[in-house]
Formats: C-alpha cells, structure tokens, sequence
C-alpha cells in the first residue's frame, strides 16, 4: 500500500501542473480519474494490480504529452489561507487566469485536502465551468486513502478552467422568496421531469441551462430543498442508476454516468463546506437536467432486468450491457464482493476515465445505500458491459 501511496503521489504531483490551452476532455478528468483509479485499486484483483497501476503510470505520460505546461507562478503575499482562498474565489469570479493559478498554488502549498474542500465547496458548488467537475475533487480527495499525498496543488488546474467561464452557474434558487412551488418528496419530482430533449449539444452547460431556463429545475425542486442531504442524495443515486438501466444505450456512457458522479459529489459536500439547501439544489439540477434532455422512457422504479443468460459475470460482460445487468441483478447476495472484485479490477485495467469514474461512484452509492446495493452493482455492470461492445479497453 506505500508503494501505491507513492505512485498515486508521483503520479498527482505531475498532473497538478496545469496545461496552457483549454482542457479538453481528457485534461479536464486527469485529476479525477487519477483519484477514482486511486479508489478502485484496493478493490482490485491481486492478479490484475500491477496492469492497474501500469494505467496510472500511462496516465502521468499522457497528460504531460496534452500541452505546454503553464510556469511556475510568482509567490504571493499571504495573510492567511481563509484570506488566501477568498481571493482565489475572487479572482475566479473575474476570470483571472493568471492571478487565479498563484493563488492556487498558494492554497495547494498551505491547505489539507479538507480545508481546501470546507473553503471552495461551497463557492464552487452552482458553477457549471469545468464541466460542473469541481466539486467531485473536493469529494475524492480528502477520502480516497491512497490519494493521501497527492499534492493538494491539483486544484490548480480545475481552478483554472473554473475562471475561463465565471458566468456559468446556476441560480434559479439564490432567491427563497422567489420559490413558490409546492412541497413534494424528491424522489416524486426526479420521476415527473418532462422530456425536453438536447438543447442543441450535449455538453454540460446547455443542458444545466435548460434546466434552468425552462423553468423546470425551479417548479419541481423548489419545494424539496430544506430536506435531508443523504436521504436526497439516496433518491439522485437511485434514479441515475435507474436511468442507465433503462435509458438509451447511446446516452450510457457520458450522459447516464454523468447522471450519478456530478450530484453524488456536490450532495457529498453538504456540511462539509457547503450548505445542504445549496448541495440538494445544485445536485438534483444536474439529475433533472440529464432526465430532461436525454431521456427518453417513464423510469420504473420497480424495473428488473431480464432472466440472466450466464452466472458467469465476465461471459456476461463480453455479450453486452443487458446480459451483464441481468446476471449481476439475479446473482446470489454472497457473490457481491467478488462482483464488485470483478467490476473494479475491469474498470481500472480500462482506458476510459468515465467508466473508472462510474465504477467507484457506484460502489460509493451502495455504502450510502445498502438496501439498494443490487441496483448500484447492476448500473456498474451495465456501463462495462457497453465499453465491451468495443476494443478491449485498449
């Protein structure tokens, strides 16, 4: 565990040199799949470990080949780290790239992984830049055990990316007196999202946008914000997950994984530096957004997969999303902790930072949930049944 300790270090300690131009997709997860890879491993098969920290190494070389790196920053004059971060906020706000990154630094060479998610959680929370991923590094990094030494200077990219659009965020629910919508259960709400459709792209800003701007984020949410962070976080868990089990294949791997690790992180922070109406506000928009736009069935909340065609999970995933959701949701309870061996150790040997990501969020989803265990492992089942339609995760 100490050599993986030092690896994911090493490894964090070159991603947290931000690149020059404006992260592409692959720069913008680095961090966060490095993090998600750090959790998965301790899940691992022995056998498949070292090809699974092969992927970590590969990850360091790849982000470093994605661009120029941005200089060393000037030093700073500090007062003190509350200080320190409320002018990185600041500076964020204005869209000052280059005062945000000395700033970040700072905060990255002075703050503990928790101070830096009790001082940005909140401020970061409604902002729809960086792919509205922010908050799941405020999430993974104080509590991922193997991620312990990643230098806290990470931020500095994703801080970055968070000023190139200051003006992206939500807002429908900074004014309570403007709320008028009735009180109703959350889980009542997620299931009466109408289906808008793509707002023209699929990226995640037009369709936090629509959300927001149709008004529908505002008449079904309102009512529900004073309630309970972890109950409402139990309700975005499970229809996320309902969604990749009954949604389009198409939308699965970006859109239905999304669905899960965006709010899962923001309503993870409740209390730990962001305030729970803000989490529960900002977490059930991104699940009403992805309903919106992507979905295209009424979900049923008492769906079960089809009669599994092999017990075998790894045969199952070889024939595709819908054998391996069968097989792992009509397996036998005492098989679920060689499932999730089987899930992890797949994830982490793949290529693809959403479904590293998806995996881990879905194991964190049934530690929340453990009545609802069957259904998190069948989600995770089902995404890596889709990534085996293609290459071998090459």
């Amino acid at each position: 565990m100490d050599q993986d300790r030092q690896l994911i270090a090493a490894v964090g300690a070159r991603i947290a040199v931000p690149r020059h131009a404006p992260a592409d997709s692959f720069v913008l997860h680095a961090p966060l799949e490095l993090l998600a890879r750090a959790g998965l491993l301790p899940h691992v098969r022995p056998s498949d470990r070292a090809a699974a920290r092969d992927r970590i190494t590969e990850l360091a070389a790849k982000y470093e080949a994605a661009g120029d790196p941005v200089d060393l920053p000037s030093p700073i004059d500090a007062d003190s780290l509350e200080a320190v971060a409320g002018r990185l906020v600041a500076a964020i706000d204005a869209g000052e790239l280059d005062d945000v990154d000395r700033l970040a630094a700072w905060v990255g060479a002075h703050a503990s992984p928790i101070e830096l998610r009790e001082l940005l959680a909140q401020p970061v929370a409604a902002s729809l830049a960086a792919a509205a991923h922010a908050s799941i590094l405020l999430d993974l990094l104080p509590r991922v055990p193997l991620a312990s030494d990643v230098p806290v200077s990470i931020v500095r990219g994703p801080a970055r990316e968070l000023a190139r659009h200051p003006d992206w965020r939500l807002r429908w629910f900074d004014d309570p007196d403007g709320l008028v919508s009735p009180s109703e259960a959350l889980a009542d709400a997620l299931l009466e999202v109408p289906m808008l459709g793509l707002p023209g792209s699929n990226f995640i800003f037009p369709i936090m946008h629509q959300a927001e701007d149709s008004g529908i984020a505002a008449k079904l949410l309102g009512g529900v914000l004073d309630g309970d962070a972890k109950a409402a976080g139990r309700d975005l868990a499970r229809v996320a997950a309902w969604s990749m089990l009954q949604e389009s294949p198409e939308q699965a791997p970006y859109g239905w994984s999304h669905c899960l690790t965006m709010p899962q992180s923001v309503i993870a922070l409740a209390g730990h530096g962001s305030t729970p109406r803000t989490a529960i506000a900002v977490a059930a928009t991104h699940v009403v957004g992805f309903r919106a736009a992507l979905g295209t069935h009424v979900i049923d909340p008492n769906h079960e997969p089809a009669a599994p065609e092999t017990p075998d999970l790894a045969d199952a995933i070889a024939r595709g999303q819908h054998a391996a959701a069968a097989t792992v949701w009509h397996a036998p309870v005492a098989t679920f902790d060689e499932i999730v061996t089987t899930l992890a150790s797949r994830a982490a040997l793949h290529h693809d930072a959403h479904l590293v990501k998806y995996t881990l969020a879905c194991f964190d989803a049934a530690a929340a949930d453990p009545d609802h265990r069957r259904l998190y492992l069948t989600a995770a089942a089902s995404l890596s049944g889709w990534w085996a339609q293609f290459e071998d995760g090459a």
